[in-house]
């Protein structure tokens, strides 16, 4: 692959993969070391990779740096023990607040926009990790369940069903975060 094309994928997919990265690991240096590991790893697989299935082998290649860094660090989620619609509408808000132009929100909505972000994210935090990861890849990151099935090596049915149970687990973490 010319070097050209390469970089043309590193702008392409670099933003993703360290937001993958920041939500799996909660830390934006971290997220910054795995996600120029894995293009580091990219370009050394240069010859091997194929542009119809990068975007996988990148999310593949993140997410297995960020297993390894967790394990190595003995990092241990606390797990902590409502309403599907209302976890989808925040996961959803929370990812649009990403995306949109917050300029003509008023200072009390943007309050708000932020601190349902603060809650979203400390809820996934506490999640265990292959939920945590399912969770950003399919609500946050919105792949569908054939790549994440692809992207971790599980059948469809494990990814749908550990989907479920996160997003259960989700919104017990979120009704005790905002006390309920």
């Amino acid at each position: 692959m010319p070097e050209e094309v390469f970089l043309d994928l590193v702008k392409q997919y670099q933003a993703q993969i360290y937001q993958h990265a920041l939500y799996l690991l909660n830390s934006p240096d971290d997220a910054k070391d795995v996600t120029q590991e894995t293009f580091i790893k990219a370009w050394n697989s240069n010859a091997e990779l194929r542009l119809e299935t990068v975007h996988s082998w990148l999310l593949k290649c993140a997410n297995n740096l960020c297993i390894d860094l967790l394990r190595r660090r003995r990092f241990q989620v606390p797990l902590t023990t409502g309403n599907t619609e209302e976890i989808e509408t925040l996961v959803h808000r929370q990812h649009e607040g990403t995306a949109s132009d917050p300029s003509n929100l008023s200072p009390e909505e943007l309050y708000i926009r932020q601190e349902r972000q603060q809650l979203v994210q400390q809820a996934i935090a506490q999640l265990p990790l292959h939920f945590r990861t399912v969770v950003v890849m399919r609500e946050i990151e919105g792949l569908s369940f054939e790549v994440i099935a692809k992207t971790l090596n599980q059948p469809v049915g494990t990814v749908k069903s550990n989907t479920f149970r996160a997003k259960k687990r989700l919104r017990d973490i979120l009704g005790n975060l905002m006390g309920r």
